[in-house]
C-alpha cells in the first residue's frame, strides 16, 4: 500500500508538472468545509489469537471534522488539481466496570480518535450543468495521521511509534455560484483507510475513589477503520 501511495503521488506531480508548463493561465481557489463521516471503528485486539477478539471492534458513528482545500485550475479546462487537509475526531465517554479492584468497580473511561487526512488528486468536471451550477469527479492518494484516544480514570495511555496509514480515495463534487468568485460546494468522498496505532501508559497505576486502579503496561497496539463515506459542505473561493 506505501508503495502504491508514493508511485501514484509522484503520478500526480508528474502530471501536474506537464500541466504547468503549458501555456495559460492558472485558477486558484481556496475551500473550506465541514465534514461528516457516517461510520469508523477501532479494534482493540487487532494481534489477538482468538478469531472473535480479533475482529471485536468499537463503533463510532456521525464522526465530524473540518477541512480546507486548494484547488488549481487552469483556465479553459475541464479538470482541476487539489491539495486538501481535514480533521476527524470523535471521543465517547463512559463508566466501565475495572476487575482487577477488589472490589470490582466502575471508572471512567474516554475512548476515540484523531485523524488527519492529508490528500492529494485530480477532478475532472463532467459535461453536464450550466454556468452557475456544475459536477465534477475524480480522486487521488492520501496519508492519514492518526491518534487514538484512550484514557482511563483520567490517565491518558500517550500514543507511540508510528501514526501514518496511506490510501486512496474517490469522490464527487457539486458546486453552485451564489456571487460572483464565490461557489457553493458540497461533495461525497468514498475512501477506507486503516491505521495500525500503538498506545503506552507512563505510569503503572493511578487512584480513583479512593481505590488504587492498576493500568495495563507496554505498548498495546489498535486499528483504526475509516470506512464510511465522508459528507462535505462548505465554500469555494476564487482568490487567484
Amino acid at each position: 500500500m506505501r508503495r502504491t501511495f508514493f508511485i501514484s503521488l509522484l503520478g500526480i506531480f508528474l502530471f501536474a508538472g506537464v500541466a504547468s508548463g503549458q501555456t495559460g493561465e492558472w485558477n486558484v481557489s481556496a475551500v473550506v468545509r465541514g465534514l461528516l463521516t457516517t461510520s469508523s471503528k477501532i479494534y482493540p485486539n487487532p494481534n489477538s489469537p482468538s478469531f472473535d477478539l480479533r475482529i471485536a471492534t468499537t463503533p463510532f458513528t456521525s464522526v465530524t471534522g473540518f477541512g480546507g482545500e486548494v484547488r488549481l485550475q487552469r483556465f479553459a479546462t475541464s479538470y482541476f488539481l487539489y491539495l486538501s487537509v481535514e480533521y476527524l475526531s470523535q471521543i465517547r465517554s463512559d463508566q466501565r466496570i475495572v476487575g482487577s479492584v477488589n472490589p470490582p468497580r466502575r471508572v471512567p473511561v474516554d475512548e476515540g480518535y484523531r485523524m488527519i487526512p492529508i490528500e492529494l488528486g485530480a477532478h475532472v468536471y463532467v459535461p453536464i450543468g450550466s454556468q452557475s451550477w456544475r459536477l465534477s469527479m475524480g480522486g487521488g492518494v492520501g496519508a492519514y495521521h492518526t491518534e487514538r484516544v484512550y484514557t482511563v480514570a483520567e490517565v491518558p495511555a500517550q500514543p507511540v511509534g508510528n501514526k501514518f496509514g496511506f490510501g486512496i480515495h474517490v469522490s464527487i463534487n457539486t458546486e453552485y455560484l451564489i456571487f460572483p468568485k464565490a461557489f457553493l460546494a458540497a461533495g461525497i468522498k468514498f475512501r477506507d483507510p486503516e491505521v495500525d496505532v500503538r498506545n503506552k501508559f507512563e505510569k503503572a497505576s493511578t487512584t480513583y475513589n479512593n481505590s488504587t486502579v492498576p493500568l495495563p503496561q507496554g505498548e498495546f497496539p489498535s486499528r483504526i477503520n475509516v470506512d464510511g463515506m465522508t459528507l462535505s459542505l462548505g465554500l469555494r473561493l476564487e482568490i487567484l
